[in-house]
């Protein structure tokens, strides 16, 4: 059976199905497609624009089309921070559900963190650590301790939007970097669950920029694994993003050229959660929200508590 999920994003909207066994109990991905909508550009004194609204149904229509063709049983549709962190937030909703002719699920910031959670313990051993998910306009920042996501926050900043706020050509300047972890650091100290006190050994990551990331690295460290990233090499690779600045790019446009203008806006963002937490390693999960999503809003799973170190 098949099983479709559009995740409607500030940088991407992006389709996957998925086939999904008898018995509920297994997946694999047999489409993912994405367009690069980039809406979080369209957002203007904190409204998306009617232009930005168009784009998003167009988007949307897109993936459903495509979708179509595999026959899936159903087929979700969810946003997060983009949709979610705008004043005209129902409005954009209503008119993205009647242009797509779909229901939009809007997730709150606790719902993307926590079946962000969800879906990277599907696939790989969480059980103590932090789990982060940068997206283009939000990062989600989850405690995790004994298997279970006990604490979680969402940092209204991601890699779009801080290209967007702080960037002001395609790759930042150290001094751009440095407002960006500025900037990371001050939403930090003011968020309200005390996630900040703790401290782990390790990271867990999800999502395009955190895998593109490992994969850049891995890309100009050939040694390195694609699927984990220790906190030097997180430093080193924005030490290269000025001092080895052709290698970098030539990294990036081998891995993931659409992120090209954001990766190191999310990278600034990553080395200040590094160092926050005093984390020495991030470990690259398989599954994120979407996963996560179909999981428990789709398919009713509920997530183990069970875990064994990494």
């Amino acid at each position: 059976m098949n099983y479709g999920i559009i995740d409607v994003g500030s940088n991407t909207v992006r389709l996957c199905v998925y086939d999904v066994s008898e018995d509920t109990n297994k997946f694999k991905t047999i489409m993912n497609r994405k367009i690069v909508a980039g809406l979080a550009a369209y957002v203007e004194n904190d409204r998306l624009t009617d232009e930005g609204i168009k784009v998003a149904i167009d988007s949307v229509r897109r993936c459903l089309k495509r979708a179509s063709y595999l026959n899936p049983v159903r087929v979700d549709v969810f946003a997060t921070a983009v949709l979610r962190n705008i004043t005209n937030s129902a409005e954009a909703v209503a008119a993205l559900e009647k242009g797509a002719g779909t229901k939009v699920t809007l997730l709150s910031d606790y719902d993307e963190a926590h079946l962000g959670f969800v879906g990277a313990s599907h696939q790989d051993n969480l059980c103590n650590g932090v789990l982060i998910d940068i997206g283009g306009g939000s990062a989600e920042v989850t405690l995790i301790a004994g298997g279970k996501d006990v604490l979680g926050t969402s940092l209204p900043i991601g890699s779009l939007l801080s290209y967007k706020r702080f960037v002001s050509d395609i790759l930042p300047t150290p001094e751009e970097l440095s407002a960006i972890r500025k900037a990371t650091a001050a939403l930090l100290d003011k968020e309200p669950v005390g996630m900040t006190e703790h401290r782990v050994s390790r990271l867990f990551g999800v999502g395009g920029s955190i895998r593109a990331l490992g994969e850049a690295n891995a890309h100009l460290n050939p040694e390195a694994d694609e699927n984990e990233l220790t906190r030097e090499d997180a430093f080193e690779l924005a030490r290269d993003i000025s001092e080895n600045r052709r290698a970098y790019i030539t990294a990036v446009l081998n891995t993931a050229p659409e992120r090209l203008h954001t990766i190191s806006c999310g990278l600034a963002i990553l080395l200040e959660l590094f160092d926050r937490f005093d984390a020495q390693v991030l470990y690259i999960c398989e599954n994120g929200v979407r996963e996560g999503f179909l999981l428990e809003r789709v398919l009713g799973k509920e997530v183990s508590s069970e875990c064994a170190k990494r």
